[in-house]
């Protein structure tokens, strides 16, 4: 972002805390010194001024090691690029959930290929970090990374520092069948599966073919998976609507019950932020979903009237709440809750909500096409290649609509 050298005044309240907006962000001009103005919405988020310009960037330390013996290993600091105010925030907490999870969001990864060291030297450690800033530059999900870092911690952490290229086949048969036997097959082959991509990622960018083995993973006999196609069946949802009226929380219960209209993965659902709801469009517009791209929700007049009571109840809980569903952290900042999960309705919130969308609108007479796009499936096959969304949102929002009297009337009978 370049500056104006017209004015080189400063605002007051340029160097302390503030909610960072495009208004004020505009107002900051160079005096001669850097400075950095924090935001108070997102602790560790903040633009730094000096005299070619401005960045928004993120500071958090970050800690490592068991909870009771955890360790500071250094303070993070990430350049989140030359970006709106709302996108340069949803950056930052994409990574300050990363280095909370004790990841360095930064990684060593060169795209560029400036590293010296090639892939053959690298530790088990190393090939999992790189593999890791690898997805980030694919823009892969926060989450999908923090996830393949702990589980390396997790499940793999006497191999952190030994060469790739000792790892031996039959070592990961033991490990996968080990992992398994203690911790269950999904988590078995996730493990696997991640050693098995990092992997494949260092015979690509390896300098010499002849530096590694083949990926001693292709010697792992995965085993298979099913869906756990739970639902909450329709005889049951009559109870699950009056579980949810009993919840003291109006925001929580406003959650689960857009959860059970809108389908939407927990995640997502969680971290709505209310610039993304555009209501006379009946819409909400979400950037990035967990395949990467922008997700446009249709909003039947069920789920507009949830929002509008999830929008009062958040400035109820803290006015201005950029967030549908907000809490507050240790620090007392506002950001999304993180905790899908109800100690009243076990096994009844979270992802089981998006199963019984995509059933009950099928149910309905939905075809399959239709109710993937409601819940920004893949459609597969040729289908997957012509067929646009966003063309189709008209239709989408009729179809929206017919879902949630479908659901509305189960709940109710």
């Amino acid at each position: 972002m370049s500056l104006s050298n017209a004015a080189l005044t400063v605002p007051s309240t340029a160097t302390g805390p503030i909610k960072l907006t495009e208004a004020f962000v505009a107002t900051l001009r160079p005096n001669g010194r850097r400075y950095v103005v924090r935001d108070t919405e997102v602790k560790g988020f903040l633009v730094a001024v000096n005299q070619r310009g401005m960045s928004y960037k993120v500071q958090k330390d970050l800690w490592v090691g068991e909870k009771g013996n955890r360790k500071l290993a250094k303070t993070v600091r990430r350049t989140l690029g030359e970006v709106s105010v709302r996108e340069a925030r949803r950056r930052a907490l994409a990574a300050l959930s990363e280095i909370g999870a004790g990841v360095d969001p930064n990684g060593t990864y060169d795209p560029d290929g400036a590293k010296a060291e090639s892939a053959g030297g690298w530790t088990v450690g190393r090939m999992f970090e790189e593999y890791a800033a690898d997805m980030r530059v694919r823009d892969l999900a926060s989450r999908t990374v923090v996830d393949h870092m702990k589980r390396l911690d997790a499940y793999l952490p006497d191999w952190k520092d030994r060469p790739i290229a000792s790892v031996k086949r039959s070592e990961c048969r033991a490990r996968h069948a080990l992992i398994a036997e203690r911790h269950g097959k999904t988590t078995a082959n996730r493990v696997l599966g991640d050693f098995r991509s990092s992997y494949n990622f260092a015979l690509k960018v390896c300098d010499e073919a002849d530096e590694l083995p083949g990926n001693p993973v292709t010697a792992v006999s995965f085993y298979r998976e099913r869906a756990s196609g739970k639902v909450i069946l329709p005889d049951d949802l009559p109870a699950w609507w009056t579980a949810t009226e009993r919840l003291t929380n109006p925001t929580r219960r406003l959650m689960h019950r857009f959860g059970l209209l809108s389908g939407l993965r927990p995640g997502t659902l969680m971290s709505l932020e209310r610039s993304w709801y555009k209501r006379d469009e009946r819409a909400v517009v979400i950037p990035k979903m967990k395949s990467g791209r922008s997700f446009s929700l249709p909003l039947s007049e069920q789920m507009v009237a949830l929002l509008d009571d999830a929008g009062r109840a958040a400035d109820l809980f803290a006015t201005g709440s950029p967030y549908f569903f907000p809490t507050r952290g240790r620090d007392g900042a506002i950001k999304p809750t993180a905790v899908v999960k109800e100690k009243s309705m076990p096994g009844q919130t979270g992802h089981i909500l998006r199963h019984t969308h995509r059933t009950i609108a099928q149910r309905a007479g939905l075809d399959s096409i239709t109710a993937r796009l409601l819940l920004d499936h893949t459609v597969p096959g040729i289908d997957g290649v012509y067929v646009h969304e966003r063309a189709l949102f008209d239709r989408l929002l009729e179809a929206q609509e017919t879902a949630t009297e479908s659901i509305s009337r189960l709940c109710a009978s």
